[in-house]
């Protein structure tokens, strides 16, 4: 019989569970899974993107300044056929900085820092440098993502977890020049070091995620949560408590002021701006004055993208609506798993990330981007790898998985409207 990792460890002291983690042997079956899954994943992804440019007549995306990139055949599309939309701009920041008189302010540093730090070591190759960025972050964050599944059910859910991931629907912006790897990466690295009892790293890591994305204040919620509730379980005798000579109150103090660590990401960034620029509030103005998302109430988003997506689902060359919808439909009800099932610090970072994107809407299509959003939601991933301990279901899941995202991959690389 399979024991999991979480009953194994249950009587050890979390000082203990964390040496076992950083053990060379335990993490090389992480590894070389991810790895392998990764590569398939990859290798599929190129083939994608060279039948796309092959069969179809790609619509270029408008650059930063304005400006259509030209097109040129050659091989170079399987890889350069993927950047367009966002990834323009993270390429643009990386090269020039921030600008007052553009839509940088909307993109945050930490991921166009990191391609300007690695492009050095490309010669300047800032794409180059951007897709090794976004792909070593894809695999520490599916090694990382491995061993907290792991710890938390057992290696078999953890492989299927990582397989499963990785052929999300909109999981080839993992593979992109897009930021959400590196989001994927903190957020996954933050809350397994709470995890683990290492909350000072916890704290510093997810400052990197606030510092990704805006959403990154979900992970500070979550860890705020796990923070309470490793206190609760310690007075209630469920976890051991690691040897210090801190009192129970003394170290839930502690736990929560490294849990509120991330919001510093927020803050300096807002900061370098009113330094900068004398204009602290322009990197939230730009989601209204440039994207056209304004604050709406999650349930009216969701009621607008729903009678959009039955208005227009009908309607040739009018779908986006409904494969918004369908998405995001289908993520609310695993996110619902989570509530139910799983720890209270998922199902915080889980529908505290749901309930951000749903809260800046862009009228004209509520539910945009939306999709892309739900592939760092990693707890979303758990119910799917518990349905597949059956083999049909498994089968299932990945076909029709998989499938999507072949789909809405070409979508990506031959129009404009996925975002």
């Amino acid at each position: 019989m399979t024991v999991s990792v979480a009953d194994k460890h249950r009587d050890e002291p979390s000082g203990a569970a964390s040496g076992r983690l950083h053990g060379a042997r335990d993490w090389l079956p992480a590894l070389t899974y991810s790895a392998g899954v990764y590569l398939v994943v990859r290798v599929g992804l190129l083939l994608l993107g060279a039948a796309t440019w092959g069969l179809t007549g790609e619509r270029a995306s408008v650059a930063p300044d304005g400006s259509v990139p030209a097109l040129t055949n050659g091989w170079h599309n399987v890889l350069t056929g993927w950047n367009k939309q966002d990834s323009l701009w993270f390429l643009q920041i990386a090269q020039h900085g921030y600008s007052a008189h553009d839509g940088s302010a909307a993109f945050f540093p930490a991921y166009p820092t990191l391609i300007r730090a690695v492009g050095y070591l490309c010669l300047g190759h800032l794409y180059l440098a951007a897709y090794l960025v976004s792909n070593v972050a894809l695999l520490a964050a599916l090694v990382i993502l491995y061993r907290l599944t792991e710890r938390e059910y057992d290696e078999a859910t953890a492989r299927r977890t990582v397989l499963y991931i990785c052929v999300f629907p909109t999981a080839f912006f993992l593979f992109d020049t897009y930021s959400e790897a590196l989001f994927l990466l903190a957020a996954v690295a933050a809350l397994a070091l709470a995890r683990s009892g290492r909350w000072g790293w916890a704290g510093l890591v997810g400052i990197v995620a606030t510092l990704t994305r805006g959403a990154g204040v979900a992970v500070a919620a979550a860890l705020a949560v796990e923070a309470v509730h490793q206190a609760i379980e310690e007075r209630r005798g469920v976890q051991p408590v690691r040897a210090t000579r801190l009192g129970l109150a003394p170290r839930t103090i502690v736990r929560l002021g490294a849990s509120a660590l991330p919001l510093a990401g927020v803050g300096c960034y807002l900061l370098f701006w009113q330094l900068r620029y004398h204009d602290w509030y322009r990197p939230i103005r730009l989601e209204n004055s440039n994207w056209g998302r304004v604050f709406t109430l999650p349930w009216q988003t969701l009621w607008h993208g729903l009678n959009m997506a039955w208005r227009y689902g009908q309607a040739g060359n009018a779908g986006w609506w409904t494969l918004d919808f369908v998405l995001v439909a289908a993520g609310i009800v695993l996110a619902v798993w989570v509530a139910v099932r799983a720890r209270p610090a998922y199902a915080v970072y889980t529908w505290a990330s749901i309930l951000l994107f749903l809260c800046a809407a862009w009228p004209g299509r509520p539910l945009a981007s939306d999709p892309r959003y739900l592939v760092t939601i990693f707890p979303l991933i758990w119910p799917l790898a518990r349905l597949g301990r059956r083999p049909g279901a498994h089968q299932a899941v990945v076909g029709v998985s998989a499938a999507a995202m072949a789909v809405v991959g070409w979508l990506f690389l031959s129009t404009t409207l996925v975002f």
